[in-house]
């Protein structure tokens, strides 16, 4: 379903159908335009309540929502019928009824986002707050004149009004705490849906509460359930439009903080109202003005300290500089923003050098003192939406949007360091600051928050490697920076040793088929347990290895080890990554075919991935692919859009898989623009008879429209992380016996 397109067909048959009315006031024309409304409402429902991410709450609040509109079409055959009793409680105003009572049913059906105790009893009062100004309005508008009459005659003008009172409690609850089985657009056009209809039952109460005439037409009316139902109606369109994630959904709305005062403008409007009808000025309009001029100031002072609260939450009590959650909900924002507009972003990691013999020999308020300078330091380097945050004692870190480059980083971290090379006075004493920075960079949906951290800190330790443990001057590094110097191997002989000395370890991440998500393969990554940097990922070492020479013993480890793995999972494609410095070498072909048959590999299993990058080296790996596909060995083109190869090697080279770099995939957004390379690549494989795997895959609605664009197959995150070799037999046991369904997301 295209939300935005069923959502323009609402808005159309709203805006004809009113014209319509207008010029031709008949009944038919309105009836005509409910019956679509309430179709195209129906389906959205029922959909909603199949999205696979939805929980049995959702499902059912959902469904409940469904069957308001068959109620609403039953309403309006019964309100149509010739000589049909308009007196309460007449048959039509019974159907209205279980519509009411329904949307009470979903209202409270819907889960609820979890929040912390404080946060649910601030919730309860600003609801009893919306409710209090709904009772308000209610009392005067409807309920008030008809006070002393006969208690059917206040039924029937209350029936209505106090119904939508719990509706409004209901679905303001919704926009104050946020659900999990919608977004909080969607419960804002649910939340609008129920006041316009609440306005609606009080202005018709108060019209014949006060002898006005209701009934001039039925055109009145029926305009208002229009508007209503069409509010209804785009809800479930917009939720079908929203992502089947549910954590993605777990927000309140925006206008949540705007609750209690809307309903404090709404109870004092009523009361200036009522004073100016009165025809003396003593007593309800000076009392009237006096109590809006203290609520406004007490809400003036809330505001205040809230807005105080916040930035106490978000801030270091030390530096005033970020804390370490509130920057790194900085660095999210930030990634997410950056990746759509294609730009990169840094993170500089900064530590203090020798701040523990500072605190030591003079004492901790020198210590702070110096924290103090190094954050003004900080401070001063930043430009913009840039942030600088206090991730805790004598670690920093700058968050730097927009970076452009390695060397605009590195320019920063430069006037950091030139920054400290300024005495920082301490009691009277120039104490001489030190850092160590290390400076990673994430392109496009290229690296989450704790994976652009966990580099920045790696590329930390290289500069501290540079210059010792000592004190010193400072100094940066870029990550995967392969300088060392100082006490004690350097990380170049620490990589050097590390095959030899068991270090090396090997993890898989499953390929999926599209839609199902049976598995269709596992690719093996290699990671480095370093004894003091700790888990290592590929990107932190193989280009130092490339640099070195290692990446020969260290390609063969990898190939050696996965294929004795693959021995377990006899029917499952295995990928293996293939560098260029492998290819390059003139005994690469015979050596892997060595490996298959030593191993017992089945080479039709064995898929090789290449890099764009690596065909244009002149003729050297034609003939080794060659000779491995004459094997059987599957080739797959790596990081396919991202290299410079020409088309023409996709038809001279035995390449019959491509993988579509991660960099297009972060750019699925339900638009042509961000589908177009995707939908080019998948097209160019089909002709070429070629598979395609799509990588980086992190949210539902990327696999969703990967799906709709034709792909079959897809790994990254949304499905599983790299997992060890245990897991994996784990994942292909319970998928075998079928006890997670087809799908091998746990």
């Amino acid at each position: 379903m295209n939300s935005y397109r069923v959502l323009g067909v609402l808005a159309g048959v709203w805006a004809v159908s009113m014209a319509t009315l207008l010029v031709l006031p008949h009944v038919a024309v309105g009836a005509t335009a409910v019956l679509v409304l309430c179709a195209i409402g129906f389906g959205a429902a029922l959909r909603a309540a199949r999205i696979s991410g939805s929980g049995t709450m959702a499902r059912r609040a959902w469904r409940a929502f469904a069957a308001v509109f068959p109620l609403e079409l039953v309403t309006l055959a019964l309100f149509l019928v010739p000589g049909s009793d308009r007196q309460f409680p007449a048959p039509a105003d019974l159907a209205r009824l279980a519509i009411v009572g329904v949307l009470l049913l979903a209202a409270y059906s819907f889960p609820m986002r979890a929040v912390s105790a404080l946060e649910r009893r601030k919730s309860v009062l600003d609801v009893l707050l919306a409710g209090a100004a709904a009772a308000m309005a209610v009392w005067y508008l409807v309920v008030g004149p008809y006070v002393g009459e006969r208690p059917g005659v206040v039924a029937a003008a209350a029936a209505f009004p106090v119904l939508d009172v719990l509706l409004v409690l209901g679905f303001t609850r919704l926009l104050r705490r946020g659900t999990i089985a919608a977004g909080s657009v969607t419960v804002t056009a649910l939340a609008a849906a129920v006041l316009f209809m609440f306005c609606f039952d009080a202005w018709t109460g108060y019209l014949a509460s006060h002898g006005g005439d209701t009934a001039r037409d039925d055109r009145y009316q029926v305009m208002c359930v229009l508007t209503w139902l069409t509010l209804l109606a785009a809800a479930p369109v917009l939720r079908c439009g929203e992502p089947e994630d549910a954590s993605a959904l777990a927000e309140r709305c925006v206008f949540r903080p705007a609750v209690p005062y809307i309903a404090i403008t709404v109870g004092f409007g009523l009361m200036i109202y009522a004073a100016t009808r009165e025809q003396s000025a003593f007593p309800w309009s000076g009392l009237t003005l006096g109590g809006l001029a203290i609520t406004g100031l007490v809400v003036l002072r809330q505001l205040a300290v809230q807005r105080e609260s916040d930035q106490a939450a978000a801030t270091d009590g030390l530096t005033g500089l970020a804390n370490r959650s509130h920057l790194r909900d900085r660095l999210i924002q930030g990634l997410e923003r950056d990746s759509r507009g294609g730009r990169a972003t840094a993170v500089l990691l900064v530590d203090m050098n020798g701040f523990k013999q500072v605190n030591d020999t003079q004492g901790h308020k020198a210590g702070d003192q110096l924290l103090i300078g190094v954050a003004r330091v900080l401070r001063e380097a930043i430009l913009g939406a840039d942030v600088a945050g206090r991730l805790g004692g004598d670690e920093f870190a700058v968050v730097l949007h927009d970076i452009g480059s390695e060397a605009n980083a590195e320019a920063v971290a430069r006037r950091i360091v030139a920054a400290t090379g300024e005495p920082v006075m301490i009691d009277g004493r120039p104490v001489r600051p030190s850092v160590s920075i290390g400076i990673a960079l994430s392109g496009p949906g290229e690296f989450t928050a704790d994976e652009l951290l966990h580099r920045a800190d790696v590329a930390m330790y290289h500069a501290k490697r540079r210059r010792g443990d000592g004190g010193g001057e400072s100094r940066w590094a870029c990550f995967a920076d392969t300088m060392g110097s100082g006490d004690g191997p350097s990380l170049e002989d620490e990589l050097r040793a590390a095959t030899a000395v068991g270090q090396l370890r090997l993890v898989f991440q499953p390929i999926v088929g599209l839609p199902d998500e049976e598995l269709a393969g596992v690719e093996a990554l290699a990671r480095w347990e370093h004894p003091r940097l700790g888990l290592l990922e590929a990107d932190a070492f193989i280009p130092l290895a490339e640099r070195i020479g290692v990446i020969d013993d260290i390609g063969r480890w990898v190939l050696r080890e996965a294929c004795s793995y693959a021995r377990r999972w006899p029917q499952i494609p295995l990928h293996v990554n293939v560098s260029a410095r492998q290819l390059e070498e003139d005994g690469f072909s015979a050596e892997v075919r060595a490996i298959v048959r030593a191993t017992g590999m089945n080479a039709a299993h064995l898929v090789l991935e290449v890099t764009e990058s690596q065909l244009i080296v002149d003729e050297v790996p034609r003939a080794h692919l060659q000779i491995l596909a004459d094997e059987g060995i599957r080739i797959a083109l790596d990081d396919f859009g991202t290299g410079y190869s020409s088309l023409s090697n996709l038809t001279t080279l035995p390449i019959d898989m491509l993988k579509l770099d991660r960099v297009f995939v972060a750019t699925l957004d339900n638009s042509a623009e961000g589908a177009a390379v995707a939908q080019a690549v998948l097209r160019l494989g089909r002709v070429l008879g070629m598979d395609l795997v799509a990588e980086g895959v992190e949210t539902a609605a990327q696999a969703r429209e990967l799906t709709l664009l034709g792909a079959t197959k897809a790994q990254g995150h949304y499905f599983a992380r790299p997992l060890p070799a245990s897991e994996i037999d784990g994942r292909i046991a319970a998928w075998s016996d079928n006890r997670y369904g087809r799908s091998l997301r746990a």
